[in-house]
């Protein structure tokens, strides 16, 4: 076995540069990423209408436009309710005193091992914690408000221009590679784009099945604002590992605050464990499947350095970029061990078995 030293360290000096780039480049390149993910669950809706003797620009307009009004349309209900959930802050900040009031009382009566909390210092805190940042939450909600929607609107153009120049984007790519291998580049560029498809259009059905069974859970709970909580919940299952906990324990707190009994917010996490049940041994390999082909070491490093580098948006996006990544270097033989390291070990039974339901979809679709 021999080490050379000189490819080590241009392996070494290649990743930190692409780390330096993902991180100071974190504005211009998040909505590109986006942008690109995004064109690549359109372009079979773009490619369909431009079969059926729509003009390509045309048909980009009517498919980004469709998105448009679906997504306002889902907007508009979530506006709602947090409307009518604001229009209940004081009540809630009532509920929330009167519930910190008990917890104090109990914990001074119950648990002899710790000194007596004084109810009152904390609820003053409590009072001037919300009185001295209100205009401050005012605030950063505007900011926040006009960066997504700046954020947005920078997306969709760049989605308009990757879909509007797909054949151009495919043929300068194709270039790179030698004349005699340019039918597995544009090979590995198919199924690229098809990992990242099938991710996305997989994870919005999913949320859809998720956003329903928690809302119908929660309605027969009889909890508040039973579709902002289920669909909120649902889409913080996008976010792995870290969101279905995060998405279950806003109600499961909202419970506790609003009713008396101890009885609903206990349902509620029972309802909330159920369904995550259900997501992770049926709904997610069957609606998502076997696409990602990543092992769980390198998902939960994924995670980390997509929260990292780019917050909430990088834990989004690492995964399927992962994924592709994986898809890239399979192609190439010095980078097969990095594709290796990153898959999961599968037996080619299995492979050919496990089929999810998006694949089976499209093939029927194809025939």
């Amino acid at each position: 076995m021999k080490l050379s030293f000189s490819r080590f360290f241009y392996v070494i000096a290649s990743i930190v540069g692409i780390v330096a780039i993902m991180h100071f480049g974190k504005v211009i390149l998040v909505p590109i990423f986006f942008a690109m993910l995004f064109a690549f669950i359109l372009y079979p809706i773009v490619k369909w209408l431009k079969k059926k003797g729509v003009k390509k620009v045309f048909g980009i307009i009517m498919t980004l436009g469709g998105v448009f009004i679906l997504s306002s349309g889902l907007l508009v209900l979530f506006s709602a309710q947090i409307i009518d959930m604001a229009s209940q802050y004081s009540n809630f900040l009532d509920k929330l005193r009167d519930t910190l009031e008990k917890s104090v009382k109990f914990l001074n009566d119950k648990v002899q091992i710790i000194p007596d909390i004084e109810s009152q210092t904390i609820l003053d805190k409590l009072t001037n914690l919300f009185s001295d940042s209100s205009f401050l939450i005012i605030s950063d909600t505007v900011s926040v408000t006009g960066s997504f929607f700046s954020f947005v609107v920078l997306a969709s153009i760049y989605t308009f221009l990757i879909l509007f120049y797909s054949e151009h984007l495919t043929e300068a790519l194709t270039r790179f590679a030698h004349k005699s291998k340019r039918k597995s580049f544009i090979a590995m560029l198919r199924e690229v784009q098809q990992v990242g498809q099938q991710y996305f259009t997989g994870m919005l059905l999913l949320i859809l099945v998720l956003g329903v069974l928690n809302t119908t859970g929660l309605l027969i709970l009889g909890i508040d604002y039973a579709f902002f909580f289920g669909f909120l919940a649902a889409l913080l299952a996008i976010i792995p590992y870290v969101g279905t906990t995060l998405g279950g324990l806003v109600p499961t707190i909202y419970a506790f605050i609003s009713f008396d009994s101890y009885w609903y917010p206990i349902g509620v996490i029972i309802i909330f464990w159920f369904i995550q049940f259900i997501e992770g041994n049926f709904l997610n390999p069957k609606i998502v499947g076997g696409n990602m082909q990543i092992n769980a070491l390198f998902s939960i490093f994924s995670l980390i350095a997509g929260g990292v580098l780019w917050g909430i948006a990088g834990m989004i996006l690492f995964l399927p970029l992962v994924a592709m990544l994986k898809v890239i270097c399979s192609h190439y033989e010095e980078l097969e061990p990095v594709a290796s390291l990153i898959g999961e070990r599968i037996t080619e039974v299995r492979k050919a078995s496990e089929k999810s339901f998006l694949e089976k979809v499209t093939s029927k679709l194809k025939r």
